[in-house]
């Protein structure tokens, strides 16, 4: 691996890393180029836009040290989700030396606060009243809406420089580029209309794609695993057929049969199709999400209370005993993923009632909760983490070596972002990704369709978030996409309308490849 000093224009933050190796700092020389980048070429304000696991958090210390090598000042203030705002404060206290604060009030000269404590009325007014040398936004793509509390507060700030960290800078539309951009460089684009006038031909398509990347280059640094040489373990994945029991193939087949009316009755009145996406989803997961989703809903008319009757008829399901007996040899801990608190509940009552230790990590949670959780999942010999999507954002959990996916987002880039909380720096053990699939249901077709034809686990994929856009259809998403497949394919044909998919797939990641070979290290 890459390692690398910092040492340009006479500053002597060599000696600071140096001192620091002791107590774990040892930067990558992606990590030192990006500090070097952002001070002396970006004017110390950059969006950090990193692929996963790549270190943002240091680069983001590294930029401050050197800034204040520079007389750049250090108060410091940190805005990240809740449930990463320990995470800050270890990491910078433990690699940089630098304890924080976590009031304001208290003009400490690094205070890390969640955006949502930053918006209460005694903290915001503290943090508006100073000057901020520099302000680190981790998490940034929340920031993508302009018309939010989070953004007006962010705007608001008083600060000399800004570093925006994510990894997805742009998610769904070009406009989302204007709103993180105009936070770190206002004046780089010109007014929201001149910008959409130069560079957006649709909201997902853009013009002028040279001149784009020459301004994006002005205030963005992106890296991807590929190019930092990082010689991460290899990641080894293993799929898992699950032979639903009678009633619940019974329950699949009933409730699959309801969604493609209801699909074709809102599809023919421009309704909502987002809930239909959902539904099918938790059908997958578990009866219980299920449940929890028709209970009081009503929208599948007369059938809703037989099917819920159904549903609440399967106490434990089939997943969860392939669950129990995939975790029971396990030596170490493991990471479980479910997109649904209620299939969350159910897997952390199940795998404690045989023995297994078992607690959850979700937004439902108080951040202290949260903070316990990991701790004790740290602590605890052969622990299990049955997490929401609220631990796939962020966390650093590269001393954990499984993760299994006991149901899949229907979105590569969530599940790209799940294994990348343990396939990430510092991992130094092979890597386990354990994918649960219901047989003969939609969920096996997608995760063919992921792991055969697309080969997302095998490799850590590169501009994922820019080649799904690719294919995004007349703003179709590409769930959208999918669940339009899933709910008028016919038998016979629903293989192939996804093979047509994975084709799509290829062809975009070879134009993407083509497009971003011009600047290897920042782009749009």
């Amino acid at each position: 691996m890459n390692r690398g000093t910092l040492v340009w224009n006479g500053f002597a933050a060599e000696a600071f890393l140096e001192g620091r190796a002791a107590r774990g700092l040892a930067a990558y020389a992606h990590q030192v180029e990006t500090a070097r980048a952002v001070v002396e070429d970006l004017g110390g304000s950059a969006i950090l836009a990193d692929e996963v696991g790549l270190g943002k958090t240091v680069e983001a210390g590294l930029v401050r040290a050197e800034l204040a090598a520079r007389g750049g000042g250090a108060s410091t203030l940190v805005l990240a989700p809740a449930g990463l705002v320990r995470q800050w404060r270890d990491e910078w206290v433990q690699k940089f030396g630098w304890p924080s604060a976590i009031d304001p009030r208290e003009r400490a000269a690094v205070t890390v606060l969640s955006l949502d404590a930053a918006k209460r009325e005694r903290q915001k007014r503290a943090v508006l009243e100073r000057r901020w040398d520099l302000l680190v936004v981790d998490e940034a793509h929340h920031l993508k809406n302009p018309r939010t509390q989070n953004y007006a507060l962010v705007e608001a700030i008083r600060r000399r420089h800004t570093l925006l960290l994510t990894a997805t800078p742009l998610e769904n539309r070009l406009t989302e580029l204007y709103s993180l951009v105009t936070l770190v460089a206002p004046q780089l684009f010109g007014s929201y209309l001149e910008f959409y006038r130069e560079f957006i031909v649709a909201p997902r398509t853009p013009k002028n794609l040279a001149a784009l990347r020459a301004l994006l280059a002005r205030v963005m640094i992106r890296h991807r695993h590929h190019e930092a040489g990082l010689g991460l373990p290899a990641r080894e994945v293993t799929l898992l057929p699950i032979v639903p029991t009678p009633p619940e193939r019974a329950l699949y087949v009933r409730v699959t049969r309801q969604l493609r009316d209801a699909y074709a009755q809102r599809l023919r009145g421009h309704g909502n199709l987002l809930p239909i996406l959902t539904i099918q989803r938790e059908l997958c997961s578990s009866p219980q999400a299920l449940a929890s989703a028709l209970d009081g809903a009503g929208w599948l008319g007369e059938s809703q209370e037989p099917l819920l009757k159904l549903a609440r008829s399967i106490p434990r399901p089939a997943k969860a005993d392939a669950l129990q007996e995939l975790l029971k040899p396990l030596s170490a801990p493991a990471v479980v993923f479910t997109e649904f608190t209620a299939t969350q509940d159910m897997l952390v009552v199940q795998l404690n009632v045989a023995g297994i230790p078992a607690a959850p990590f979700s937004g439902r949670q108080p951040p202290r909760d949260r903070e316990r959780a990991l701790e004790w999942f740290r602590r605890t010999p052969r622990a299990v983490l049955v997490s929401t999507e609220a631990g796939s954002q962020g966390l650093n959990l590269q001393w954990c070596h499984h993760v299994v996916n006991y149901d899949l987002p229907w979105n590569p880039m969530r599940i790209e972002q799940r294994i990348g909380r343990i396939h990430r720096l510092g991992q130094e053990a092979r890597c386990h990704i354990y994918n649960l699939f219901a047989a003969r249901t939609i969920e096996e077709q997608i995760l063919r369709l992921l792991h055969e034809k697309i080969d997302l686990f095998r490799q850590v994929v590169g501009e994922l978030d820019v080649i799904l856009r690719h294919l995004e259809h007349r703003g179709r998403s590409w769930e959208g996409r999918l669940l339009s497949i899933a709910m008028t394919a016919g038998p016979g044909d629903l293989e192939e309308r996804l093979d047509r998919v994975a084709r799509e797939f290829r062809a975009a990641e070879a134009r993407v490849g083509r497009w971003d070979g011009a600047s290897p290290h920042r782009d749009p």
